[in-house]
């Protein structure tokens, strides 16, 4: 008792607050990064593959900017604001060798000079620096998953408009077309574009620029795409390149069409059918391969002479010779494209950073999709599980590591907590990246 109550008597220490810790970082992780940045000559490709007009008086080159934009992204900053207080970090200063922090409209300012011509070779940039990547994996059979999606705007942002908008009908948008690789989940291509485009607006001539754009070495492709790109410019394009293809069919008469085909039941599956035959759709050069699936949802036989079946439907235009049941479970594996599309937009805040012109707005767009290229080639290339985690995941336990910035004679120090949980894969990857080399 005596024990007990000694210890209710016992005072709590008091702490006391002051800002006065020198060169503090919250972001330890994004030197291991930008070693990574450093050996694929991405801020050397930054700084010299983007001209914008800048004055000779200018304090901050262009590579400065767009670096710091997306490094800023890559720790979990989600507007411009952020960015300035993010250069104001020692370690983000001593990395990209800024005289002082970057201002919001100095970043602004800068973003507004970017045009088509700007935006293009940005995209040459990723397309570059990708290369480097996979002639390190040696990848030679892969696959190509386009798609298109809605990124809302609350703002009078140039090019958002009111089109197709599921979550937030009526609310302008813009409407980006992306094309993802499967062995890397990286994005070798995207477009941003005002929300009233139709998802097969332009897709011919982005879909020609992805494959132009794809690592040379590759023996084997093949696209998928859902039904918005069902276009006879995209497959024409597709088969130019000599690559297989598997699209999902959109026509109005689609269940007319099917109703006439002879089905097959699927052994082993019953109430599923398939059926395979050759349609040349209006406008159309010559017919295409098509198979589809049925499979019975419902059986009505309350008020009716004769049992009515129902069906749902499931169509494809194709180039691969295999059969409708194989080629409906390889089109179902697509679908995780659209957890990398929300990890750009959700955890590398593409859309969510804006400024009132549209090609800034491009260009920031591109710094996000960049930053997740970025984050997914140094694991895949240093540490497959850590590859295999959401973006946020890696964030929170390698880049969002505080630590101290340590000048001692001519050498700079990074002072990391001695007994942090994650120290040793943390090292592991940060030594594999020392090791890296790319042609």
């Amino acid at each position: 008792m005596k024990n007990k109550k000694r210890a209710k008597k016992k005072k709590a220490h008091k702490i006391k607050a002051s800002f006065t810790g020198g060169r503090l970082t919250n972001y330890s992780g994004i030197w291991p990064i930008f070693k990574f940045m450093q050996r694929l000559k991405v801020i050397e490709h930054l700084e010299h593959s983007i001209h914008l007009p800048v004055g000779d008086n200018a304090l901050y080159a262009t590579g400065q900017i767009l670096n710091s934009i997306v490094l800023g992204v890559l720790s979990g900053l989600n507007r411009i604001c952020k960015i300035e207080s993010f250069t104001h970090d020692p370690l983000i200063q001593y990395l990209l060798n800024l005289p002082k922090q970057l201002d919001e409209d100095t970043l602004s300012n800068r973003l507004k000079r970017f045009t088509f011509k700007t935006s293009s070779q940005f995209c040459e940039v990723i397309s570059r620096v990708s290369g480097k990547v996979h002639r390190k994996l040696h990848i030679r059979s892969d696959i190509l998953d386009i798609d298109s999606s809605v990124r809302t705007v609350y703002g009078h942002q140039e090019g958002a408009s009111k089109g197709f908008n599921s979550s937030h009908r009526g609310r302008k948008s813009y409407h980006p077309l992306l094309a993802f690789l499967g062995s890397t989940r990286e994005c070798v291509l995207s477009w941003l574009r005002p929300g009233n485009a139709y998802t097969a607006n332009n897709a011919a001539e982005f879909l020609k620029q992805a494959l132009s754009s794809l690592p040379k070495h590759l023996s084997s492709l093949t696209v998928r795409g859902d039904s918005g790109f069902f276009d006879g410019k995209v497959l024409s394009v597709i088969e130019s390149f000599g690559h297989r293809y598997l699209i999902k069919v959109n026509l109005r008469n689609l269940k007319n069409l099917l109703s006439r085909q002879k089905w097959q039941d699927i052994v082993g599956i019953p109430g599923w059918f398939m059926c395979e035959f050759e349609y040349q759709a209006q406008g159309w050069e010559r017919s295409r391969r098509m198979v589809a699936i049925k499979k019975i949802t419902n059986i009505i036989t309350e008020d009716v002479l004769f049992p009515l079946v129902e069906y749902q439907y499931f169509c494809y235009v194709t180039n691969i010779e295999e059969s409708p049941l194989f080629l409906h479970k390889f089109y179902g594996d697509r679908g995780e494209s659209e957890n990398w599309i929300e990890a750009i937009k959700n955890q590398l805040f593409a859309g969510a950073m804006l400024t009132s012109d549209f090609w800034a707005n491009e260009a920031l767009w591109q710094c996000s999709v960049l930053a997740y290229n970025i984050s997914l080639w140094m694991r895949i290339l240093t540490d497959k599980a850590a590859w295999r985690q959401e973006p946020n995941t890696f964030r929170l336990w390698f880049i969002q590591l505080a630590g101290r910035v340590v000048s001692s004679g001519r050498q700079v120090y990074l002072k990391l907590y001695k007994a942090y949980h994650y120290k040793s894969k943390w090292l592991n990857i940060d030594k594999a990246i020392d090791a890296l080399q790319f042609a």
